[in-house]
Formats: C-alpha cells, sequence, structure tokens
C-alpha cells in the first residue's frame, strides 16, 4: 500500500458496536489495526477510517460533527444493507446527472454520504 496521511479519523464511544458497524454493515473488512482504543480500516486505494475511543463529554455529534463520503460501486445495494440493519439512508442531493448521495449516521449518530460514482473509470467497495 501507498504510504499516505490521508484518512478521517471517527471518535466513538462503544468501540466494538462501531467496529462492527464499518467492518460488516459498511463492508470495510478486516481492520488492520484492531486494539480497544484505535482502529483502523485501510481501503485498496490507500484511503483509512480510523475509529478512536473517546470518552469526552462533548462527544454529541451535533451541527459540527465531521462528515466523510463513502464512494460505492452499488449505491443502492449499500443503502438497502444499511437499512435491513436498521440504519435510515436519506436522499441527500444530487449531484449531477445519474449521482446522488444518500445522508446515513453510524451506530453513535457521526454523518456520512454514500456516493456512487457513476463515471465510465471502474470503482472499488471501498473507500
Amino acid at each position: 500500500m501507498e504510504n499516505s496521511l490521508f484518512g478521517i479519523i471517527i471518535k466513538v464511544k462503544n468501540m466494538d458496536i462501531c467496529r462492527s458497524f464499518y467492518r460488516d454493515v459498511l463492508d470495510l473488512g478486516e481492520p488492520e489495526i484492531n486494539s480497544n482504543f484505535w482502529v483502523e480500516f485501510h481501503s485498496p486505494t490507500g484511503y483509512t477510517v480510523a475509529l478512536e475511543k473517546s470518552a469526552a463529554r462533548f462527544l454529541k455529534h451535533e451541527s459540527a460533527a465531521t462528515a466523510w463520503v463513502y464512494r460505492v460501486s452499488n449505491v443502492e445495494e449499500t443503502r438497502q444493507r444499511l437499512e435491513k440493519h436498521g440504519f435510515k439512508a436519506s436522499f441527500a442531493r444530487t449531484l449531477k446527472m445519474g449521482e446522488a448521495l444518500y445522508q446515513c449516521h453510524d451506530p453513535e449518530n457521526n454523518v456520512f454520504y454514500i456516493f456512487q460514482n457513476t463515471s465510465n473509470q471502474p470503482e472499488t467497495n471501498k473507500i
């Protein structure tokens, strides 16, 4: 993998529930680093999604919470998988013809968007 510093860190209270969500529901696969306080998922394209355990009182995920975009190869399949596990994916906006963002929340209400790239370039099912 390319030596990249590009990624996102998501602060969570319940590491076990969030690890399972990102691994199984979002299908990020097994984490590269997996501890009780830090979990890292690496994509083939060099992105990292890290979960950091935090008990901070300010961890309320209101309007200042970080949001990120998850590019998927089949947005409808991902949306259905989320909803099957009880996570609603709400239509957010149309970007251009054939492209749309759906707003989602993880088990701790962290915001992310699922997006399908409809260009002719091949996509992976990873970030």
